[in-house]
């Protein structure tokens, strides 16, 4: 075993410690995923979902669908690890890998705009709590074609 002092990186996280608290940011796997996916003409965007594109099932021919599988497996990593913000879209996007629409790309283009334009947020771990809460919508309202409930 060998000792290489503090952590700085680990699994495309960057691990920074200020006296008893620890700052994660995912900035440069962030950069790589942008540079894979960039002939996608990513524009920067505010908000990682626009409510006005309906994602619903695809009727037609599905397109480019390892690209798609591609990008919603590099959104779910870096959605796991420090950006649950776009959970909600990430996760229904995933509904949609086996028969995807253009409507569906256009939905990771502005999750990528997004995290173009938001990169360098961190998240900020101090003075860890003793019960985690999480949420959950049992309402089965946020989809109503099919009833399926979303879990963030």
């Amino acid at each position: 075993m060998k000792d290489l002092n503090e952590v700085d990186t680990i699994l495309g996280i960057k691990i920074r410690k200020h006296s008893r608290s620890f700052v994660l940011c995912q900035s440069h796997y962030i950069d790589k995923v942008l540079n894979i996916f960039n002939h996608l003409n990513i524009k920067v965007a505010n908000t990682p979902y626009d409510v006005s594109c309906k994602l619903i099932e695809n009727t037609g021919r599905s397109i480019v669908q390892i690209e798609y599988a591609s990008v919603i497996g590099s959104l779910i990593y870096v959605m796991h690890c420090t950006r649950l913000n776009i959970a909600f879209i990430v996760c229904k996007l995933s509904r949609y890998t086996s028969n995807l629409s253009k409507d569906h790309w256009k939905t990771i283009t502005i999750i990528l705009g997004y995290l173009k334009k938001t990169k360098d947020f961190r998240l900020f771990y101090n003075n860890f709590p003793v019960v985690l809460e999480g949420y959950i919508d049992v309402s089965w309202i946020t989809n109503a074609s099919d009833t399926k409930s979303t879990f963030v």
